[in-house]
């Protein structure tokens, strides 16, 4: 068993990243899949620039790719994830600050 450091803002983004991939694989509806894919490009887009952003950054980019979601997925649980993932790491960032 792994442990998961939830205090770790890069390892959150990855998880997030890791299950998005996971849901797109699982995906058999074509317009999910393709809602998916595009949101796994952008979350993708973001872990690999991590390391340059500062924290408040990565937050503001994750809240405009959850901002930019079309109502037609808001219920879907990845979108949930994803505004979880944003609240963690605005949670760890005050919890630093």
């Amino acid at each position: 068993m792994s442990f998961i450091d939830w205090s770790d803002p890069e390892e959150m983004l990855g998880l997030l990243v890791d299950y998005v991939a996971d849901e797109h694989g699982n995906a058999e509806e074509s317009t999910r899949r393709a809602f998916l894919s595009r949101l796994r490009e952008q979350l993708k887009d973001l872990q690999e620039s991590f390391e340059a952003l500062p924290p408040v950054e990565v937050i503001t980019a994750l809240r405009a790719i959850r901002g930019s979601i079309s109502d037609e997925f808001e219920a879907d649980l990845v979108v949930e994830h994803v505004s979880a993932c944003v609240e963690e790491l605005e949670r760890v960032r005050e919890g630093g600050a």
